[in-house]
Order: structure tokens, then C-alpha cells, then sequence
């Protein structure tokens, strides 16, 4: 996402430039002068209140800007605002919106969730490293967590055949902003791990077009602090614009197959990658908690709580 920053607080610019840098290597903040043209191709964040700027040029710009607010007093409707002290997930996730709806690339990621792509070197054991991935957060770290299965056959599904098509009920009720039109279509484990409600076999999710994909990923980063989403081996091109949006991607391997993941994430996203290497037994366990110590930390999280309300334990 490209980003012109327009902001007359110099010090609150230079603190805001510095954490959307360091929270996500795909932004590109340009800081923009008197000059409108520096901002060409990107979302403009602004501290500039929209009656400031001429008619003309808010109804040229208002599409593709977002306005820092201290209030919602005298803002024109069809503005895109945020409050100035927002939280980063917050900012970009508003950010994001505006930037893919007038990009036309849909609806974008829901950024106050956490998003864990996983891909493997074989299908067989996708569904027990994500799962055990999912338990280790939920032990470790709290908060909510929903595995979604992008592979062709569905892991995670219930044994009896589903009636109806929930998945496109789901995607309904995202499209109209219906939260919780999601209660009936997830199900979540004596673990506490979620999961979407749909029939083992056939996976209907590996069958959306991206935009439809995006929907979803959407919607349930609204509801859920972190989204797992299992890839396995299934890098198709829809797929994998979700694993190069993703915070983190995790690759469980034995060293007995090729992935091409270098291949398939290409410069940009490839930091995100951590590798994990499956020998059996505690060196397992060992390998996947060093893992979360590389995307949580090992600082303190006890102030952050989770969509529950209940607190993310560190």
C-alpha cells in the first residue's frame, strides 16, 4: 500500500511515519509537501480538516483520503476519518479499506486482527501443525483464534453434511454488516480454537475468487483477534495475495520436498517467512515456541485484551 502522509503536527507525523514503517514492510510512506503531486497512486492520510480544503479539491481527493479528527463535529458526509490517537492496527485497517476501494481490489484485512499464513510441505499434517500453532497461542498468549482452510480438501470440518450453504450466508452477512450473522457458521473446540462450520471433504473456501476471499478474511478479522490461515500446499494466486498480506508466514517442513516458497513470496514478503522444521517429539514444541517468541515477543501483553474483553495473557 502506498501511503502521503499530509500532517502539520511534525511531531505526531514523525512518530506515526516511524510505527506504520516498522509495523509492515508493505507500506510506503511518502511524506508529502505543498505539492499534491508527490501523492500520486497512494491513500492520503491528512491532519487537514476537510472544511479546509476547496469543494473541488475535497471532491477530488475525499475518495482516496483519510482525515485525522480530534471530533466528528462539522465532518461532510462521505469522509473517510480516523481518530487522531487511534491505535496502529486501527489506523492502517481504515487505511487499507480506503486504499483497496478505490484501488477496486475489495475489502482489504481487518489490521487489529493478527494474520498467520501456514503453509507445509505435504497436506498430511497441515491440520495438526496449525492446530497445535492455534493451542499455543490461546496457552501462551490468549485472545481468539480461527483456523481457515484454504486447501482443496476441508481438515477441520464436522462429520454430518452441512444443509444449505453457509458459506455463502456468511459472506451475505459480512457484505452487509451483519457480525453476528458469524455465530451460526463457526465452531469453536473445547480448546478454544475455531473453526468455519462446513462439511469435511471438498473445501468451498479453495473455490473463491479473491475478491470473495478478501470478504471473508474481513469479516472474520472483525470477530477474532488472530486468523490462522492454513494454505498447505495450495499456492494458488488467490492464496497466495492473502499469505503476502499476512503479518507472519510459517513454513512446517521435514527437508524431504521442494516448496518454492522463495518463488512463490517473492522479495517483498519473504521476511515474513519463519521456518520450522519437524523432527518429532520436544524439539517440535521447542522449534514452534521460539517461533512464538519471533511474532509476539517476549515483552509484556498484559495490557492488551482480546475481543472477549479478557486479557491476552503474555
Amino acid at each position: 500500500m502506498r501511503l502521503g502522509i499530509m500532517i502539520k503536527d511534525t511531531e505526531y507525523r514523525d512518530a506515526l511515519v516511524h510505527k506504520l514503517s516498522s509495523y509492515d514492510n508493505d507500506i510506503y510512506v511518502n511524506i508529502i509537501g505543498k505539492n499534491i503531486k508527490d501523492a500520486s497512486g497512494a491513500v492520503i492520510l491528512t491532519d487537514i480538516p476537510p472544511t479546509g480544503l476547496e469543494s473541488k479539491v475535497l471532491a477530488a481527493l475525499k475518495q482516496r483520503t483519510v482525515f485525522i479528527i480530534d471530533t466528528e463535529k462539522d465532518v461532510p458526509d462521505n469522509c473517510y476519518t480516523v481518530f487522531k490517537f487511534s491505535s496502529i492496527p486501527e489506523i492502517i485497517s481504515e487505511l487499507s479499506l480506503v486504499y483497496n476501494r478505490w484501488r477496486g481490489l475489495g475489502p482489504g484485512i481487518d489490521h487489529t486482527a493478527r494474520l498467520i499464513s501456514v503453509c507445509c510441505e505435504s497436506d498430511a499434517y497441515s491440520a495438526e501443525c496449525c492446530r497445535a500453532l492455534a493451542g499455543q497461542i490461546i496457552y501462551s498468549h490468549g485472545g481468539s483464534v480461527l483456523i481457515l482452510p484454504l486447501s482443496y480438501i476441508n481438515d477441520y470440518g464436522v462429520n454430518e453434511e452441512i444443509r444449505g450453504n453457509s458459506l455463502s450466508r456468511l459472506l451475505y452477512s459480512i457484505q452487509c454488516g451483519r457480525e453476528k450473522g458469524l455465530e451460526g457458521v463457526t465452531y469453536t473446540d473445547s480448546y478454544g480454537v475455531s473453526t468455519l462450520l462446513l462439511s469435511r471433504g471438498r473445501n468451498p473456501v479453495a473455490y473463491l475468487d479473491e475478491d470473495e476471499l478478501r470478504t471473508l478474511v474481513f469479516g472474520l478479522s472483525k470477530k477474532y483477534d488472530t486468523i490462522i490461515a492454513d494454505l498447505a500446499t495450495c499456492f494458488r494466486s488467490e492464496n497466495v495475495s492473502i499469505m503476502k498480506e499476512s503479518e507472519n508466514i510459517i513454513l512446517f517442513e521435514r527437508g524431504r520436498r521442494v516448496s518454492g516458497i522463495e518463488e512463490v513470496l517473492g522479495k517483498e514478503a519473504i521476511g515474513k517467512l519463519t521456518r520450522i522444521k519437524l523432527r518429532g517429539g520436544t524439539e517440535d514444541v521447542l522449534a514452534m515456541d521460539e517461533c512464538m517468541k519471533q511474532i509476539y515477543g517476549t515483552t509484556g501483553n498484559e495490557s492488551i485484551k482480546g475481543r472477549n474483553s479478557k486479557e491476552i495473557r503474555n
